[in-house]
């Protein structure tokens, strides 16, 4: 396993011209996120806001696109266990949503994505959210419908939770 992560730190990927040395920058479990992972995120963030998906991103945006990112392989893993479904007709919602938005094309060509892969993308950010609005219907079934402070306290709550329960190991962003 150690040698698989020793490798992973000298690919050399190159992404919108620029070439970059692929690195990890987290782990979680045996799960691990890539500095491109966290590339690929912001550039997504910045087509959801209508960007240029090159448009830079600031030292701290990078941090917390990769705590984000550390948070999603810990959803991620709670969807699995509890076998919690996604709905496709949520995904092709998503899907489509994205369709109409400017820089698509720009991203998933400069992150070479298919469009299947890029389904697999939409359907994985859907899974985590599903992951909490189980972890808060779950929290709050039979009791009045909390508000969005309830929501976000419990929130918190259980993803401080889940960081205890996850072996999570950081490296440097470079």
């Amino acid at each position: 396993m150690y040698r698989a992560i020793t490798l992973m730190f000298f690919i050399t990927i190159s992404l919108a011209g620029q070439t970059v040395i692929e690195s990890i920058v987290a782990k979680v479990d045996d799960a691990v996120v890539l500095y491109s992972d966290i590339l690929q995120e912001g550039a997504l963030l910045n087509l959801e806001n209508g960007l240029p998906i090159q448009t830079p991103l600031s030292p701290q945006l990078k941090e917390k696109i990769l705590d984000s990112l550390v948070v999603r392989v810990m959803l991620l893993a709670e969807v699995r266990e509890r076998m919690i479904p996604v709905s496709e007709q949520a995904v092709n919602e998503m899907v489509a949503s994205y369709e109409k938005l400017p820089y698509l094309t720009d991203f998933t060509k400069n992150f070479e994505l298919s469009p299947a892969a890029f389904r697999m993308l939409v359907k994985r950010r859907l899974a985590a959210r599903e992951a909490l609005d189980d972890h808060i219907a779950r929290v709050f079934a039979g009791k009045p419908a909390p508000t969005e402070e309830q929501k976000r306290v419990e929130t918190e709550r259980w993803i401080a939770s889940l960081r205890k329960k996850h072996r999570i190991v950081y490296f440097t962003i470079p």
